[in-house]
C-alpha cells in the first residue's frame, strides 16, 4: 500500500535520480522502479536482486533465481495482473520496448520515467505495452 504523502516521495525520488546513469544492478530499469516503490510504499522489493549481477545476462540470471523467471513474470508474481496501458496510473509500473528489449519504468505527469544511459527520460504513456498496479493506501 502507498504512504499517504507517496506522491510528494516519488516525485523527490525522481527528481534526485534524474542524472543517475543506466547501470547493471545499480540502477537499471528493475532497481530504479523498486526504489520508486520503496519511496512510494516504505518496501523494498528490490533487496533480493541488489548486488546480484552486474551484467545483461547477470541481470536474467537473478530473475530467474529470485523473481517469476524474466521481466514480466516477476514483476506479475509481485504485483498481480499486467493490465492493458489505458488502466496506468501515476505512481504504478508500465512495461516499455527500449533499444535493449523490454524494460519497466514508473508512471509519472502523463509519461513513463525510465532509465537511460544519460539518466531518467520520460516517454510518452501510450508508448507501455501494460502495467501492474501498486495500490494506494485506504
Amino acid at each position: 500500500m502507498r504512504k499517504p504523502n507517496w506522491a510528494s516521495q516519488l516525485n523527490n525520488y525522481i527528481t534526485d535520480n534524474r542524472n543517475t546513469p543506466f547501470e547493471w544492478g545499480k540502477f537499471d530499469c528493475c532497481l530504479f522502479v523498486a526504489g520508486a516503490i520503496e519511496a512510494m510504499t516504505g518496501q523494498d522489493f528490490g533487496a533480493p536482486f541488489k548486488g546480484e549481477y552486474s551484467t545483461a545476462k547477470g541481470s536474467l540470471k537473478a530473475l530467474k533465481k529470485h523473481g517469476g523467471g524474466d521481466l514480466r513474470g516477476t514483476f506479475t508474481q509481485l504485483f498481480g495482473d499486467f493490465k492493458p496501458r489505458l488502466h496506468a496510473k501515476r505512481g504504478d509500473v508500465g512495461l516499455i520496448d527500449t533499444e535493449m528489449g523490454e524494460a519497466v519504468g514508473i508512471m509519472w505527469g502523463g509519461s513513463v520515467w525510465v532509465v537511460t544511459e544519460e539518466g531518467l527520460t520520460s516517454l510518452p504513456q501510450y508508448k507501455i505495452k501494460g502495467c501492474w498496479e501498486i495500490p494506494c493506501h485506504q
